[in-house]
């Protein structure tokens, strides 16, 4: 009888350790013959792990007789589909005795390559020796077929959606999908492959990446509603802001990492300039209501005022007419009366001032001297005053403006009121109104001696608000704003330290006329 080759002998080995590996299966071999799991079993006890075990869906899988890979070591069979550290992965779990599960590009017995999900897990008998490793393979490309499916359909979907729809994945957020709607609110077509700091730079310094990277870190859902955004313009810069309600959502895997983010929201930039545009609104209608009201009292006053004042100037003409020539005392009398009557004179010009100030109308550009204009305004100011106060005017006496005279001198008065005040609370008593005329301009300023305007008032001290004055209507400076630009001008806080403060108005250089070149014309 001849003796057996060496070759034999691991044959026969073989043969006999999965001939012992079946009759332990019993009954069950049958059903892990026939499952449609492709698995094998190796020997735990043999070097290298050998093969003991092979049913027939992983013959079918891979292509490879089954007596070809009867015996043959794991790792040996591994190492031509598996890159070198996915091969170190199972290697080392297979010396400590754990399971696990890694994805591998395979290759079948004609060369056709498959991805496939290893699973790997050990075989251990009453005394928790381990005897086998048990291996199966998943192939990966139905499964991905149908992902890919379903996410086509999905992208379909959302292609169609009223509101902006993004996806990304990785650390990075690289774009894997965008809508039409997104790409049209950030203005840009080439988004998926690029990462979202490199296709929107200019959103980085905005907080949106870090926001990116917050939800992917943390897996907490992010909801933004209202934010201001800035994309990208032609010229290089940015445009101006959007408003968006959007949420940021992590994106999971089966086993629960967080492999990407979805975005969803709406651009409510329109909704937003409606309200806004809605607040402007109700703050016109209570301007409106106001100055109504101001223009109410002020003709009221003028009506009740105008007859004991023409009952004044009636009895400083009779106190006039009855001075004894002869007396001692009658040209002080006649002094007195003549202040007396200057006195109400000046009243009557105030109130019919008041009353031109606050009639309606549609508003009239006429010539007048800004000089004479101004010390209206100042002489009514300062006969609202109690208290002592030197209002300084350095307007330049040649000058005709041609202008809503009514309007600038409201401009004007409100300005002097507000540098009144302040002066006043400071415990100052003196202010300067002047004019300096530009090539282009002319520019007229009100400067106090007040304790000035804190920063944060300053912010929007032209825009309307509750004002903080004691009868205060909040009308001022916002009104002042409406009517200079009115006038094709600008007004603006130029200096405001704790030794006052200095506001100002412009109005183009084509309003002003000199006196002397109008005299010309009329010549």
């Amino acid at each position: 009888m001849p003796t057996p080759t060496g070759s034999q002998t691991v044959q026969q080995a073989t043969e006999q350790r999965a001939e012992q590996f079946r009759d332990a299966l019993g009954p069950f071999v049958v059903a892990a013959e026939t499952t449609r799991m492709p698995m094998v079993f190796t020997d735990a006890d043999g070097a290298g792990n050998p093969l003991v075990f092979v049913n027939d869906s992983f013959v079918a899988l891979t292509g490879f007789a089954r007596d070809a890979i009867m015996g043959q070591d794991l790792l040996s069979l591994l190492g031509d589909v598996a890159d070198s550290g996915t091969l170190s992965l199972i290697e080392a779990a297979l010396g400590t005795g754990t399971d696990g599960t890694w994805e591998l590009q395979c290759r079948r017995a004609d060369g056709v390559e498959f991805l496939a999900a290893v699973y790997l897990s050990p075989v251990r008998d009453q005394q928790g020796a381990i005897r086998q490793n048990f291996l199966s393979l998943v192939e990966l490309g139905g499964h991905i077929d149908r992902m890919l499916k379903q996410r086509n359909e999905f992208h379909a979907l959302y292609e169609q959606a009223p509101g902006f729809i993004a996806a990304s994945e990785g650390p990075d957020h690289v774009f894997t999908f965008a809508n039409a709607s997104y790409k049209r609110l950030v203005g840009h077509d080439d988004l998926v492959g690029r990462t979202v700091a490199d296709a929107l730079p200019e959103i980085v310094d905005q907080g949106f990446i870090a926001r990116l990277d917050q939800v992917f870190e943390t897996g907490e859902p992010f909801l933004g509603t209202g934010v201001p955004i800035r994309f990208g313009a032609a010229d290089g810069g940015t445009s101006a802001p959007r408003y968006i309600n959007f949420v940021y959502q992590p994106i999971r895997n089966a086993r629960d990492r967080i492999t990407g983010l979805f975005c969803e929201g709406y651009d409510v930039t329109l909704e937003r300039e409606a309200a806004d545009e809605l607040a402007a609104l109700q703050a016109d209608l209570i301007h409106v209501s106001r100055v109504n009201a101001m223009g109410a009292m002020a003709t009221t006053l003028a009506h009740e005022l105008n007859q004991p004042l023409a009952a004044i100037s009636s009895y400083v003409a009779g106190c006039q007419r009855l001075i004894d020539p002869a007396a001692a005392n009658a040209d002080k009398l006649r002094e007195a009366l003549a202040a007396t009557e200057e006195a109400s004179q000046r009243a009557g010009d105030i109130i019919h001032y008041l009353r031109d100030l606050t009639r309606r109308g549609t508003p009239t550009n006429t010539s007048f001297d800004l000089r004479a204009a101004i010390g209206e305004c100042v002489r009514l100011v300062s006969a609202g005053r109690s208290e002592a106060l030197d209002i300084v005017n350095d307007t330049l006496d040649d000058v005709t403006m041609i202008a809503d005279r009514v309007q600038i001198q409201q401009v004007v008065i409100n300005l002097l009121c507000n540098a009144a005040e302040a002066t006043i609370a400071a415990d100052r008593d003196r202010m300067t109104i002047g004019a300096e005329i530009t090539a282009d301009h002319v520019i007229v300023s009100v400067t106090d001696t007040g304790g000035g305007v804190s920063a944060e008032a300053a912010k929007g001290i032209f825009s309307w608000s509750d004002s903080n004055k004691a009868g205060g209507m909040g009308l001022g400076l916002s009104i002042s704003r409406t009517i200079v630009e009115g006038h094709d001008g600008r007004i603006w806080l130029e200096r405001s330290d704790r030794t006052g403060s200095t506001f100002c108005f412009s109005l183009p250089r084509g309003r002003m006329i000199p006196i002397a070149d109008l005299e010309m014309q009329d010549g």
